[in-house]
């Protein structure tokens, strides 16, 4: 994807299926409309894409690389630190869609937007876990199940405060996502 032209195509069919994930399912948005949409032939359409799936697969690991590339990866102090940094960097990205990631994720409930976010969570905390056991921390309980247990609870929880749309600050969210990791919710 090295030209102008083709990066163009991309961007302009990645702009017109979110646009399109804004109004109705995945399931019922045909090519023809991209393309409509796009203002782009449908032979051009699958001179890149086999079909409406691996333009949805592309998209959402541009997603993905727009995401991780606003991580901070830095040396962190103490467990608490590195989540709250992850969290946080979700949720910054999610604020600053928060209109499309709310119409999407209501819509398409099965689209992957919420498998990236997890699977990005997962990524980034496997990253650590294993710099740490360089460093010669253990674990006891292998990091696959560390990753997933808390991503999944993590995305749960942005899932609910998009969704909602929680009056909740994304500072606030964050801070009782890591209360409840780190600390009993009760007094």
């Amino acid at each position: 994807m090295g030209d102008l032209r083709t990066k163009r195509t991309y961007k302009l069919l990645q702009d017109s299926l979110f646009t399109l994930l804004t109004k109705k399912p995945f399931d019922e948005i045909k090519v023809n409309d991209i393309c409509d949409l796009a203002m782009i032939h449908r032979t051009t359409f699958y001179t890149h894409f086999s079909d409406k799936y691996e333009l949805l697969d592309y998209t959402i690991s541009e997603v993905e690389k727009e995401i991780t590339s606003n991580l901070k990866p830095y040396a962190y102090s103490n467990i608490e630190d590195f989540y709250t940094n992850m969290i946080m960097s979700v949720l910054n990205y999610i604020e600053e869609h928060r209109k499309f990631f709310r119409s999407i994720m209501k819509k398409n409930e099965n689209t992957g937007f919420l498998k990236l976010f997890h699977r990005t969570c997962v990524s980034y905390m496997q990253e650590m876990l294993k710099k740490e056991e360089e460093t010669g921390i253990t674990h006891t309980v292998p990091i696959q199940l560390i990753c997933e247990f808390y991503s999944g609870a993590v995305i749960s929880t942005i899932d609910w405060w998009v969704k909602t749309s929680s009056k909740l600050s994304k500072e606030e969210l964050c801070r009782h996502i890591t209360t409840l990791i780190f600390d009993p919710p009760h007094a």
